[in-house]
């Protein structure tokens, strides 16, 4: 993805540094503040504040293309990384943000570094802290790290590569940044590696488990299987003693004379149960039929009163109306009432109702009757009752006789049989709980087993993806014939018998001649190897876009320990043309920034900044002034 930096101010004073495309330079001396400039840069691509004290608390705002669009990027030059950014597009959409720095903070959805990796089109991933062990924290990989193969810095230039050799946990970053940015961390392995996280963290729970597990037994008294076993065989032959000593206990216990008395005893409770229910039975029938009794006598009295009725109003009429007083005329007929003109109700004959009423009279006595019979019966049932309970108060009386002579004579052999019978099946549950731990033991042994060869059979599978697939070996190729190729270029001195030029395909580090980068022996060379390995990265990026790399390149100390006479000053040069060539040869894609002390030993460099001990980064301004803008004039030299 194309990245430019088209400009830098200094927000509150007049130093604003203009940059061209191609390759531009900023120099001048060791005070100036070329390397205060280079942290500006970093910090406007997302980088933590890291600048000189007189830049502290001050804000500067940046020009920067990202693709095909044009963005304003105001930044704070604060170490907090909740400081606010604001960014604004030029021209396009003309959209605008205001974000945190680099630490999300609640009301915002995404921080300045994710926003960068966004617009660069970058993966957002997470990875392993610590690659050995997958079950450490996740960590993002930031835009800052993807952004780490663009920069080579002043303090590593000469001594690592991008800070391997001080920094661990950049080092780590570095690593996962190129397996990202050529396909090695692919997404198909992606859920391999998220198996092999789970398997990992499974696998660490479980052996931590297995090792805790396995020193309490060894300093508890059950520390050998072996010897739980045939403690346990003996406790369950002796368990099995004491159960039969306790069964022969209990057949002395119920001899002939007991169990027949057992049984007259179970008898005598079977009679009074029954007796018991049959009293509560007939006494639920004299209560049904005293109430029996009482309807009929009712029923008898309510006919009484209706033969004396019949017999006294039997032929009435009405001659005066007994409402008004006033005579009834004739009319109606000998079938209809003279009062109302209705035909009366029939009404039962006096000989049906005095029949009825001989009934009911009948019913009563011999309701009555039934009643005397159940209640004897009753009385019966009750004198039945007291004497089986007496005979069953007998039978208890001599079953305890007949069993204390046995129990006060066997009384220490049934406490001794019970409390050993006791004690074995409690020794017996605490070897099962023991020996139930050895088979946890055996179980987790067995998962251990699985889960390690699942976890060789996934590193074998990720392995295998990262140096199977043929277009990562097909990158990787170009990227050794590039770093070749441009170490040539720049007349690196080489050693003898070489055995190969390349990128470690381990630590992913430069190897010149079989010499890693901590075994080159020379600064200068070192130098050499950083800037040549760097621009490798960018040379490989522009012509394979499956690789995600930022296209800029910022270099500070480019000369170091290169040397200003001689073969040196040649290979300086042949350096500088190398960075040129590339950068015009790609002049639309790829920006480079160099700093620098002395001025570019060739032409056709942009200077963008020329630094001294008088005109700072940070303008003097005089009396009631404002330092002046640099200018650039049109050969390229600030002015």
């Amino acid at each position: 993805m194309r990245i430019r930096i088209e400009e830098l101010h200094l927000v509150g004073t007049s130093r604003r540094i203009r940059f061209e495309r191609g390759m531009n330079a900023v120099t001048g001396a060791m005070s100036g503040g070329k390397t205060a400039t280079i942290s500006c840069l970093r910090a406007l691509l997302g980088a933590d504040v890291s600048v000189v004290p007189e830049l502290r608390g001050r804000t500067m705002a940046g020009t920067v293309l990202i693709g095909d669009r044009r963005f304003r990027i105001v930044r704070p030059l604060v170490t907090t990384t909740t400081a606010k950014v604001d960014i604004a597009e030029i021209g396009g959409q003309e959209e605008a943000w205001r974000l945190p720095a680099s630490e999300l903070q609640a009301g915002y959805d995404h921080t300045f570094r994710d926003w960068l990796l966004d617009r660069l089109g970058l993966p957002r991933i997470k990875v392993p802290r610590a690659p050995t062990d997958q079950t450490s924290p996740l960590v993002p990989v930031t835009a800052s790290d993807y952004l780490m193969y663009c920069v080579l810095r002043q303090k590593e230039i000469d001594a690592s590569v991008f800070g391997t050799a001080d920094n661990h946990a950049k080092n780590i970053k570095r690593r996962y940044v190129f397996e990202i940015l050529y396909g090695i961390h692919d997404p198909e392995s992606t859920g391999l590696r998220e198996r092999l996280r789970e398997v990992s963290t499974e696998l660490k729970a479980l052996t931590a488990d297995s090792v805790t597990l396995e020193r309490l037994l060894a300093e508890t008294a059950f520390g050998s299987q072996a010897q739980l076993e045939v403690q346990r065989t003996a406790t369950e032959t002796k368990l099995r003693a004491a159960r039969t000593a306790d069964q022969q206990l209990t057949s002395e216990l119920t001899d002939p004379s007991t169990v027949t008395l057992r049984s007259r005893i179970a008898d005598a409770e079977s009679e009074l149960a029954r007796i018991d229910m049959a009293t509560a039975a007939e006494s639920a029938a004299v209560a049904n039929l005293r109430e029996l009794h009482d309807q009929l006598i009712a029923q008898s009295r309510r006919l009484t009163r209706a033969l004396v009725a019949e017999r006294l109003l039997n032929d009435f009429e009405f001659h005066t109306c007994p409402r008004c007083g006033s005579g009834i005329p004739e009319r109606g007929d000998d079938h209809t009432c003279r009062l109302c003109l209705q035909t009366p109700p029939q009404t039962a004959a006096p000989s049906s109702l005095a029949s009825e009423q001989d009934r009911v009279i009948e019913q009563v006595s011999e309701t009555k009757q039934l009643i005397e019979r159940s209640t004897k019966r009753i009385e019966e049932l009750q004198t039945a009752r007291a004497g089986h309970a007496r005979l069953r108060s007998d039978l208890g009386a001599q079953l305890d006789r007949a069993t204390s002579a046995f129990v006060s004579d066997q009384t220490d052999r049934i406490r001794a049989t019970a409390a050993e019978q006791a004690r074995l099946e409690e020794r017996l549950i605490s070897l099962e709980q023991a020996l139930s731990l050895y088979e946890r033991s055996q179980k987790q042994a067995r998962r251990i087993a699985e889960l390690e060869q699942e976890q060789e059979s996934l590193n074998a599978s990720i392995d295998a993806s990262r140096h199977s697939n043929p277009a990562v070996q097909e990158r990787l190729r170009k990227l050794d014939e590039a770093f070749e190729t441009i170490l040539r270029a720049f007349d690196t001195p080489r050693f003898e018998e070489p055995a190969g030029t390349y990128i470690s395909r381990k630590t992913y580090l430069p190897i010149v001649d079989g010499r890693s980068f901590s075994d080159l022996g020379s600064q200068g060379v070192e130098v050499l190897v950083n800037v040549a390995h760097v621009l490798a990265h960018q040379l490989v990026a522009l012509r394979d876009n499956s690789i995600p790399l930022p296209n800029i390149l910022i270099i500070d100390g480019l000369s170091n320990n290169v040397g200003h006479e001689g073969i040196d000053l040649e290979r300086l040069r042949k350096m500088y043309t190398t960075l040129l060539s590339a950068a015009l040869q790609h002049i639309d894609d790829l920006q480079i920034i160099v700093a620098d002390n002395d001025p570019p030993p060739i032409s056709g460099v942009h200077r963008a900044l020329k630094l001294s001990d008088t005109n700072r980064l940070v303008p003097e301004a005089t009396a009631g002034q404002e330092a002046p803008d640099t200018e650039i004039d049109q050969s390229g030299d600030s002015s």
